[in-house]
């Protein structure tokens, strides 16, 4: 180490080029670094030594050349350009005198490790030879032995926080009565070493990917850096867990997450998305792994699309049940449908098809995802009207095709449910009593509506009588004895008639025995004529007749009865009173099913004798109409559709009801209509024709349901009516342009964000239907930056690049404002009013690094200011915003001398001590620009400060006294001596003039005479010569 000495420092900068003699694609390097800094060689070096082998490589294997770069270093240095030698050129100084020192050390250097010894001499003697050493000011990292100048560390050394220490030792002598002290600089430079894992940048990583994304999409991009800024390492990526079936891929380099194969969100395993752990892997020079890693977990959703129709757990369901099953009876059917989508992907109505699908009902019909479907009764079954029931179970979403569908299959079971019903509760049968044994009586008949054997009917008398018996499986009852009149008149039999279930029912027969007659009866007169209302309650006679029987009794007694009816025979009754056939009406009678309103009968009379005589008369019976029949529509609710834009006072529909009464005055001519439930429709009391009052619009109301009422010509209470509803239905024309949902848009995005990205999405809406109803959107006028789904309005990021900072003013303006029109599908189509807006905030993201205005630039200032004098003040911008856009000044470490400071935050340059120009005429200062972003991004420029020159110095003479001997006999202008003077300063300050200002006088005869000298000048030097 040289001796420090307080003289002024020479300097030389060497810098150092290699050049490669063919073209390539690859710059040559240098491998070893110690030159990178300084390179320090003692001041008596030789001329010509070597003092440096440089060594550099090119990775195309080309030729090298070495040499030299710089006016100053070339004064020096010399490379030969083939061997790589740095050779010393002859100095132009005497002597170099070094005061300033760099050192470099690895960061994990121990605390107390000695990394350098300060020696400097001084040739005083005692105390005032004796040196001290110490750091102004005191370092926090390291220390200095203050007598024999061990400079040791003291604090451990991060590189990752400060780089570099600029260390002044002072180094003062022990003289108690006026110290010397003289300053160097002692520059420790940090060398780096892995000592910092890496981590990963832009977290959180979560994210969506819809499941009909392509293989090979890419998901995300996964960054990480080595925190170790010396020299930081290539990271490798892998994935640690949660990569199902090895459904993504990562680039072991790049950190592309990309989609490994199709992705189905139905699939159990991606169902419910991924946790993916993922790991950064610090890479050593041959691209092993090494030791220092970093992993990070994010989640993977699996977006859903409607890509599955509804399935039934079966694709056709049987079963049995009971005919006897009551209403709401839930059949034993496991019967699961499940949409596999999700949310409203999965929701769909189900609902049976075909004939006598309304004798079950099904719960529910409206399902959102997976549902237990329950078939239940919902009217009395009855195997004997349908045995067997056959459905189609349909499952439908609103996307077409997606239809489920499956049979459903229902027997019944047959049961007795079912008794036997004879023809008719009584069988009543006379016969003479000379009738013929083996005579058939008559035959009973009893139907049972079961079937098979349960409708299989069995005949049986409750008791044996003993004149009669009964064929037990054709009912046929045959006489097996004489009868008798004298003994009986009448026999009653009880029949039983029983199915193959056991279920019976009893019948009676009345067989009455019958005298011979030979006497007819005859009628008083020819023909009978009665009268009454229809409806009318029983009445005790219509019409009174009578009939004469001159056998002697029991022959001569008569008996009525009606023979004939033109129509409601059964209606009818013939009793006896008071030797009277008294005939009267057992149930209301209808004008409406009479032809002309009269009824005509038969009426027997027949005596007692047997074989019975007997003999007939006509009766007529007029029936007069009374106001029983409400008008009656054809259906009892009429369902229409009509155009929307249907003209007011158009025919909407033509209603007709009917009146069963046939009389003017209650029947069809009578019916008057009228109308209720919406003002915008109206109808012919008469004709029954509805026309509308107004014109309509669906999309204030899309259905009416009106009332419409037929009253006949009854009065009061007497008075009938008929309803009938009536849906009206409008259909859809395309009348109503599309209308925008909360406009105007106002989203926040982060510059630089992705193509394919997510923006946000516009809303329209047309109250229209169908293809009237649906809206497409785009952009207009078109936007390169962001593209639009014409269905769903949704907005993404086109991958052109969004840059917060774009300086083109109308590119500025299409990241920030999208315009998006709409238009629905009618025909013709209609386009919204106005446009909708979407204005974009973009979010800044660090991606600009610091721009100085005012550098590189060349500073001027006057030697001998003050310290703290303003010098420059530096300008430099950021154009992010926020923190990315707040810039901070530094000098950058390392710098020869620290004269110098800047204001981190102003950029103000100071000096922090009083120059010299004699000893440092120019200073290039490297200033660095940094923003407060993370990671922060820096700018390096030269501020060039030149030293202006003062005149501070006094001409010295070299050397300060000459002793010339003359003899005294020297001639005229002899150059006596050659002075030789030097002035430090520059230009006018530096021109030096001379004067003789004293001198010895000369002494010749009384007289003395002054110094016999001229003093001639030169530019560079001036001679004393003999006047």
């Amino acid at each position: 180490i040289p001796a420090l000495l307080s003289q002024t420092l020479p300097r030389a900068w060497l810098a150092i080029s290699v050049i490669r003699k063919c073209w390539g694609n690859r710059l040559p390097y240098f491998i070893n670094y110690f030159f990178d800094t300084y390179l320090l060689i003692n001041e008596d070096t030789p001329v010509g030594s070597s003092v440096a082998q440089l060594l550099a490589r090119d990775l195309d294997n080309d030729p090298l050349v070495y040499g030299v770069v710089g006016e100053e270093a070339s004064r020096f240095f010399a490379v030969e350009s083939l061997t790589e030698t740095v050779a010393l050129h002859p100095l132009k100084r005497k002597k170099i005198t070094v005061l300033l020192i760099f050192i470099s050390y690895l960061q994990n250097t121990p605390v107390g490790t000695p990394i350098f010894i300060v020696n400097a001499t001084d040739p005083d003697q005692g105390a005032g030879g004796s040196v001290l050493y110490s750091f102004q000011p005191p370092s926090d990292f390291f220390a200095i032995d203050s007598g024999r100048g061990i400079v040791t560390v003291i604090r451990e050394l991060d590189y990752e926080v400060t780089q570099a220490y600029q260390l002044q030792v002072n180094a003062t002598d022990q003289d108690k009565h006026k110290p010397l002290s003289t300053l160097a600089n002692l520059a420790v430079i940090i060398t780096d070493v892995q000592d910092m894992d890496p981590i990963f940048i832009n977290l959180p990583y979560s994210t969506n990917i819809y499941e009909n994304s392509p293989p090979g999409t890419t998901v995300r991009m996964i960054t990480a850096v080595d925190q170790d800024k010396g020299r930081p390492r290539g990271i490798g990526y892998t994935i640690v867990s949660g990569n199902t079936n090895s459904i993504f891929a990562l680039d072991y380099i790049s950190g592309a997450l990309t989609l490994n194969g199709p992705l189905d969100r139905e699939n159990p395993f991606y169902t419910s998305g991924f946790i993916l752990t993922v790991k950064g892997t610090e890479l050593n020079d041959d691209r092993t792994p090494s030791n220092a890693s970093v992993t990070t977990t994010f989640n993977i959703l699996v977006i859903d699309v409607n890509d599955n129709a509804p399935e039934f757990n079966s694709s056709e369901y049987s079963v049995a049940i009971t005919e006897l099953a009551q209403v709401g009876f839930a059949l034993p059917l496991y019967i699961q449908v499940q949409d596999k989508d999700e949310g409203p992907n999965s929701v769909f109505e189900v609902y049976l098809v075909g004939n006598n699908s309304n004798h079950f009902i099904i719960s529910p019909t409206s399902i959102q995802g997976k549902a237990d479907i329950r078939v239940r009764v919902a009217v009395p079954l009855d195997f004997e009207t349908i045995p067997r029931y056959e459905f189609s179970l349909f499952a439908n979403e609103s996307v077409p095709d997606h239809v489920g569908f499956a049979r459903v299959k229902i027997n019944l079971i047959n049961e007795n449910d079912n008794r036997p019903i004879f023809s008719k509760a009584l069988y009543n049968v006379s016969l003479l009593e000379n009738t013929t044994v083996g005579t058939t009586v008559l035959q009973v008949h009893a139907t049972d509506n079961d079937v098979g054997s349960y409708g299989k009917v069995s005949y049986f008398f409750s008791d044996d009588p003993d004149r009669f018996s009964l064929d037990k499986d054709t009912g046929v009852i045959v006489l097996t004895a004489r009868l008798d009149f004298e003994s009986t008149q009448r026999y009653t039999l009880t029949v039983i008639a029983r199915d193959g279930g056991g279920e019976e029912t009893t019948g009676r027969v009345r067989i009455n025995v019958l005298d011979v007659n030979d006497n007819v009866p005859t009628f008083q007169k020819e023909a009978y004529l009665g009268a009454l209302r229809e409806n009318e309650p029983s009445v005790s006679q219509v019409v009174r007749l009578r009939a004469s029987d001159e056998d002697s009794p029991p022959n001569n007694q008569i008996s009525y009865s009606i023979v004939h009816a033109s129509a409601f025979r059964e209606y009818f009754d013939i009793t006896v009173s008071e030797g009277y056939g008294v005939i009267s009406v057992n149930h209301p009678l209808d004008y409406e099913q009479l032809a002309n309103g009269v009824i005509y009968l038969t009426v027997m009379a027949m005596d007692a004798g047997n074989p019975p005589l007997n003999s007939t008369v006509p009766v007529t019976i007029e029936v007069f109409d009374e106001n029983d029949n409400p008008p009656t529509f054809s259906k009892p609710s009429y369902v229409i559709t009509v155009m929307e834009d249907i003209m007011a006072g158009a025919t909407v529909l033509f209603l007709n009801a009917t009146d069963m009464d046939r009389s003017r005055e209650y029947g069809q001519e009578s019916i008057i209509y009228s109308l209720e439930g919406s003002s915008h429709f109206r109808i012919n009391a008469r004709s029954g024709e509805i026309t509308t009052t107004s014109l309509l619009d669906r999309e204030a109301k899309s259905e009416y349901i009106l009332i419409v009422r037929a009253v006949d010509g009854g009065v009061g209470h007497h008075q009938k009516t008929g309803i009938a509803m009536v849906n009206i239905t409008l259909l859809d024309i395309n009348d109503n342009y599309p209308t925008w949902k909360d406009e105007p848009y106002f989203i926040n995005l982060v510059e630089m964000t992705p193509p394919n990205s997510d923006v946000t999405t516009v809303v329209a809406v047309d109250p229209d239907l169908g293809e009237n109803g649906t809206v497409v959107y785009s952009i207009r006028p078109p936007n390169k930056f962001y593209t639009i789904n014409s269905t769903t309005g949704k907005i993404r990021t086109s991958g052109v690049l969004l840059d917060r900072e774009n300086p083109n003013a109308q590119e500025a303006q299409l990241m920030r404002r999208i315009v998006v029109s709409v238009t629905d599908c009618g025909r013709p189509p209609l386009r919204a009013t106005s446009s909708a807006t979407v204005f974009v905030n973009l979010l800044d993201l660090n991606d600009n690094d610091p721009t100085f205005q005012n550098l590189p630039f060349v500073a001027e200032i006057a030697e001998g200011l003050p310290a703290g004098t303003s010098v420059f003040q530096v300008v430099a911008i950021d154009l992010d915003e926020g923190p990315n856009g707040q810039v901070s000044y530094r000098m950058q470490v390392g710098m020869p001398r620290m004269d110098f400071i800047i204001n981190s935050t102003s950029g103000l340059v100071t000096s922090t001590a009083v120059l010299d120009r004699e000893r440092i005429p120019e200073y290039l200062l490297r200033v660095v620009a940094s923003d407060a972003g993370t990671p922060a991004k820096s700018s390096t420029s030269t501020l060039t400060v030149k030293v202006l020159d003062v005149n501070d110095e006094n001409p010295t003479f070299f050397p300060a006294v000459y002793n010339v001997s003359l003899p005294e006999d020297v001639a005229r202008d002899f150059k006596v001596v050659r002075l030789n003077c030097t002035d430090a300063d520059i230009g006018l300050n530096a021109e030096l003039s001379y004067f003789i200002t004293g001198g010895s006088p000369v002494p010749r005869g009384d007289a003395v005479l002054p110094c016999p000298c001229l003093l001639n000048i030169n530019p560079s030097w001036c001679s004393l010569t003999v006047s």
